[in-house]
C-alpha cells in the first residue's frame, strides 16, 4: 500500500508557532532590559563583570531565535492563516474537558496555597488538597474507591511529612 498523497506526520498549529513565537520574543526583551537593571544594580563601570552579562546573552539567544522562528511560521502560512487557526484552536480550546479539569486543579492548588498555607496545620491543608484533586481527577461513585482515595492522601502527606521534615528537616509552613 502506497503512502503518496498522505501526510507522514501530523499538521502543526501553526498558529500556535506564532503566539509561541511571539510570546518567546517579548520575553527575550524583557530579559535583555532586566539584565541591564542587573548591571545597575551591580554598581560595576564594565558590563562584562556585571550579573547582567548572561541574562543579556541568554535574551539575545532568545530575541534571534524567536525571530527567525516567527519569520518561518509568516514564510510558511500567511497571517489571515494564522490568525484563522488561532481562533480555531481558541474555540476547541475553550471546549475542552481536559482544560476544564486543568483548571479546577489550579484553582484547588491556589486555594491550598493562598487561603491554607499557614492558616491551619501544614498536614491538614495538604491531606485535605490531595484528597480534593485526587477525588476530582479520579471521582467515581463508590464508596470502596473514596476511602482508597482517601487512604492515597494520607500516605502522600505522611511520606512528605517524614522526607521533608523528619528525615531532610526542611521546615514546613
Amino acid at each position: 500500500m502506497s503512502n503518496e498523497g498522505k501526510p507522514t506526520r501530523p499538521q502543526t498549529r501553526y498558529g500556535i508557532d506564532l503566539i509561541a513565537g511571539v510570546v518567546i520574543f517579548a520575553v527575550s526583551i524583557y530579559v535583555m532590559i532586566k539584565s541591564i537593571t542587573f548591571w545597575k544594580e551591580d554598581f560595576v563601570d564594565v558590563f562584562f563583570y556585571s550579573a547582567g552579562l548572561m541574562p543579556m546573552m541568554i535574551g539575545a539567544a532568545l530575541f534571534i531565535f524567536s525571530a527567525l522562528y516567527i519569520r518561518r511560521t509568516l514564510k510558511e502560512h500567511p497571517l489571515k492563516e494564522c490568525l484563522k487557526d488561532i481562533k480555531n484552536f481558541s474555540v476547541e480550546f475553550v471546549k475542552s474537558k481536559n482544560v476544564h479539569k486543568a483548571l479546577v486543579g489550579l484553582v484547588i492548588f491556589w486555594i491550598y496555597i493562598f487561603l491554607m498555607l499557614g492558616k491551619m496545620p501544614f498536614w491538614l491543608a495538604t491531606f485535605i488538597t490531595l484528597s480534593a484533586l485526587l477525588l476530582f481527577i479520579n471521582w467515581k461513585k463508590s464508596w470502596k474507591n473514596v476511602l482508597k482515595l482517601l487512604l492515597i492522601s494520607a500516605v502522600a502527606t505522611f511520606m512528605i511529612i517524614l522526607v521533608f521534615q523528619i528525615i531532610f528537616k526542611v521546615p514546613m509552613p
